[in-house]
């Protein structure tokens, strides 16, 4: 299990730090002009941070509390249904490094772009399948 979590972990951010890295290359050079966007539409920057906040937090919060709910009286859980309740959690959270470019991309406000990243350096943490926090998840939730 710990290793096609990883595999789809390492899937997931990969390209989100090389998208990365180029949008901060295209910023610096400026490649692309997105102040008239960020003009138009100042709406985008708080959505970009709010949504960072939800996929990196709430939803893997929500998926959590859902997961405890539905598996309450239940002796033992498959280890299929665990492993399947950490794949969707950490889907949700590798999210957050690719708002955090559209964020840089978007050049939003400093205080919401800090709010993005810490949001995204929380969900690449945290969810990083080491063998620690998996034993822990299965021995919490008695996976047989």
């Amino acid at each position: 299990m710990r290793e096609r979590l990883r595999k789809l972990y390492v899937g997931l951010l990969a390209p989100a730090v090389v998208l990365f890295a180029l949008a901060y290359v295209a910023q610096a050079k400026r490649v692309v002009d997105v102040a008239p966007v960020m003009r138009r539409y100042p709406a985008l920057a708080p959505s970009i941070f709010l949504l960072a906040a939800m996929c990196g937090i709430a939803l893997p919060i929500l998926f959590r509390t859902m997961f405890v709910y539905e598996h309450r009286s239940k002796q033992q859980i498959p280890e299929e249904d665990l492993f399947a309740f950490e794949r969707k959690t950490l889907i949700s959270a590798m999210v957050t490094p690719y708002l955090a470019i559209a964020a840089a991309f978007c050049q939003i406000p400093k205080v919401l772009f800090a709010g993005t990243v810490l949001s995204m350096f929380y969900a690449v943490y945290y969810f990083y399948p080491s063998k620690k926090r998996i034993s822990f998840e299965k021995r919490i939730f008695r996976v047989k």
